[in-house]
């Protein structure tokens, strides 16, 4: 398995998408690190090819879940009119190579699903290689790619919680009432 990430754009543009919100004269001057933390708009200014060579078949299946606005993928066909071994051959297991084209807000949400400890260990695997992969590129970035309870503060929302972590099943009521003390 190889994967390996390139960062396409850079902080500039997010600087001038943040500017061409803002009245003449304005010029912005946050670093990488303030624009992943706000998770506005202009985070999905920065864009990245992530490569995956030899993925087994069901991680690729599960990464194509997060499809949404701004993310696109590109999985290796397995017909075999294209090229592929045909349906007889492959497994679950079958390595594919897959391609992702996506924004930083993509890649911090789907982090919160793929890092958890719920998910299945070769995702969750592959997504700490893309995390690696990441981090040589925008380590800024790749500090906010974490599991769903570090993002939400110690509280998680799966039906059965790992037990890793000292964790609170998430209780919307509870922080509502907490935030009003």
């Amino acid at each position: 398995m190889k994967i390996s990430v390139q960062k396409i754009t850079t902080l500039e543009d997010a600087h001038l998408a943040i500017e061409s919100t803002m009245h003449a004269g304005f010029t912005a001057k946050c670093d990488l690190r303030q624009l992943y933390l706000w998770e506005h708009s202009p985070s999905r200014t920065q864009l990245f090819w992530v490569v995956m060579q030899d993925i087994p078949t069901k991680v690729s299946v599960h990464l194509v879940r997060h499809a949404a606005v701004g993310q696109q993928h590109y999985v290796m066909s397995n017909r075999p009119d294209r090229g592929g071994a045909g349906d007889e051959v492959i497994t679950r297991n079958s390595p594919v190579n897959h391609r992702m084209l996506l924004n930083a807000q993509h890649l911090i949400d789907m982090s919160r699903k793929r890092l958890c400890y719920q998910a299945s260990e070769d995702t969750r695997h592959v997504m700490q290689r893309i995390q690696l992969a990441v981090c040589a590129v925008d380590p800024d970035l790749s500090s906010y790619m974490v599991p769903n309870c570090v993002y939400r503060g110690g509280y998680c929302c799966e039906p059965k919680p790992c037990g890793n972590y000292k964790i609170k099943r998430y209780d919307p009521g509870t922080i509502a009432l907490e935030m009003l003390l």
